[in-house]
């Protein structure tokens, strides 16, 4: 292929993953050998999305990523139009969690939701939306860039998407959040009917 062809093929990916990729995962997909040679073909087309003012940017993140995303200016105003995934209510609630308490071990969310959380874990892991690495004879889960993007995050920085999540959490769960954060949950007084 050419130059022209190349540089369609890495935008089309780029536009369709909906996610960063690595030099080495779009050589990969692509068929493109050479990585200084995709690296100057992403640079060829963040340079067009530049010059002709465009609301889509193509940038460096993650360290050796690059990612197609709506500049951050515009990213707020066409939010609400983001195609959101389809989750059941259970999933939405451990997805909660797990944004709120990230990292968090597997066995502790276990502990917190119940069994059917091993499912919601690997349909959230199935849709990038969750990450999970080893550790010790567990797993930590924390949110990825792909859960930042789709719930308007500009970045996938735990304290903020924690702030964002408290309420909502702290609304759902306030007996287990009293528990983790070494609280006694209040006590009614004798008498009193529970609500």
């Amino acid at each position: 292929m050419g130059l022209l062809e190349d540089k369609a093929l890495v935008e089309a990916a780029l536009f369709v993953s909906g996610r960063p990729l690595s030099l080495k995962e779009l050589s990969k997909a692509l068929g493109i050998k050479s990585l200084d040679y995709l690296e100057k073909l992403i640079e060829l087309i963040a340079a067009e999305y530049t010059e002709r003012k465009s609301a889509i940017e193509v940038v460096r993140v993650l360290g050796d990523k690059y990612v197609m995303q709506v500049k951050q200016e515009y990213s707020q105003r066409v939010i609400h139009l983001m195609p959101r995934p389809d989750l059941r209510t259970g999933e939405l609630k451990t997805l909660a969690l797990i944004a709120y308490l990230q990292p968090i071990e597997q066995s502790k969310l276990v502990k917190l939701r119940g069994s059917q959380a091993y499912e919601h874990v690997k349909r959230l892991l199935d849709m990038g939306l969750i990450y999970a690495e080893p550790h010790e004879r567990t797993k930590l889960l924390g949110t990825t860039q792909k859960f930042a993007e789709l719930y308007g995050f500009p970045e996938n920085d735990p304290m903020i998407i924690k702030e964002a999540f408290k309420k909502v959490v702290h609304a759902e769960y306030s007996d287990i959040i009293a528990k983790l954060e070494g609280k006694e949950p209040e006590i009614e007084k004798e008498g009193e009917e529970s609500s």
